[in-house]
């Protein structure tokens, strides 16, 4: 019995610290592996709850720069003070943004290669050790209240950087469809996947696929290309790394999203025992 209840109480240790990270693996798999049609059917939830939770992290961190400016360059007594710290129009550029990189989360997911699963695994895992590192190096120098939210904040570049960066090494290193003297219509059309669902989200999963073989299209037949050579190479380039790097800084978005919720209901409910009589 206490065993038991030692590896209970571990176990909830285990997830108060490290659930958001747990959360945000779930939900990745969990979209990945439904059906074509389950997933059109859930996909205005999941994108919702995917913006949303990419949204917290991202308007937390704008809001923390606009805090830190204001606090270097304005009196606290000046009305531009207020006026400067973020409203409704900083909160909808950062949704708007939220629910693109969303969509783009929700659609590379499906597409993606069962090869890519253990380096989106590794990079959250690494993800947790770089924020406890920062988190024990920040807290001997940050005021308590803003701890958690400057270490999501330096966490978010490195995190994204190194994501995208494998991600890019892995799409070189595996293998690529021949598209070598393949018109571009002709290409997209042999090698688009009919498996994609109906509805929607078929129809964002097969312009997705068209992007990746756009992408690796121009890099094949730049040489074939006379004039246009460099040209087609460097847009191909510019696709696979745009691609990449935005699916990573979406990952890395929604993890610190879902940190950033967590600690909030948490000051929420801390808030409502201080007030209960």
């Amino acid at each position: 019995m206490n065993m038991a209840k030692r590896l209970s109480a571990r176990w909830r240790q285990v997830l108060g610290r490290h659930g958001p990270v747990i959360c945000v693996a779930s939900f990745m798999g969990l979209w990945a592996l439904l059906g074509p049609g389950v997933a059109a059917t859930l996909l205005l939830p999941a994108w919702v709850i995917a913006a949303q939770l990419i949204f917290v992290g991202s308007f937390e961190a704008a809001r923390l720069r606009r805090r830190a400016w204001l606090g270097q360059y304005l009196d606290s007594a000046s009305p531009w003070h207020r006026w400067l710290r973020g409203g409704l129009l900083m909160a909808l550029w950062h949704q708007g943004l939220a629910i693109l990189l969303a969509l783009l989360l929700l659609v590379k997911l499906r597409l993606l290669p069962p090869v890519y699963w253990p380096v989106l695994l590794l990079s959250l895992v690494t993800l947790v050790l770089v924020q406890q590192l920062l988190r024990r190096q920040l807290q001997r120098h940050v005021i308590d209240e803003y701890v958690a939210a400057l270490v999501r904040r330096l966490l978010v570049w490195p995190a994204g950087t190194l994501l995208a960066l494998l991600l890019v090494l892995t799409a070189l290193w595996l293998p690529q469809p021949y598209l070598v003297g393949l018109g571009w219509e002709e290409a997209v059309i042999r090698h688009t996947s009919t498996t994609a669902g109906g509805g929607l989200l078929g129809a964002f999963e097969r312009f997705g696929q068209a992007l990746e073989l756009t992408q690796y299209w121009a890099m094949q037949n730049a040489l074939e290309r006379h004039g246009l050579g460099q040209g087609l190479a460097v847009f191909g380039w510019f696709l696979l790394l745009l691609s990449q790097s935005a699916f990573a800084w979406a990952v890395v978005r929604l993890t610190v999203g879902a940190d950033a919720l967590r600690d909030t209901l948490g000051h929420l409910r801390n808030a409502e025992r201080k007030d209960a009589p």
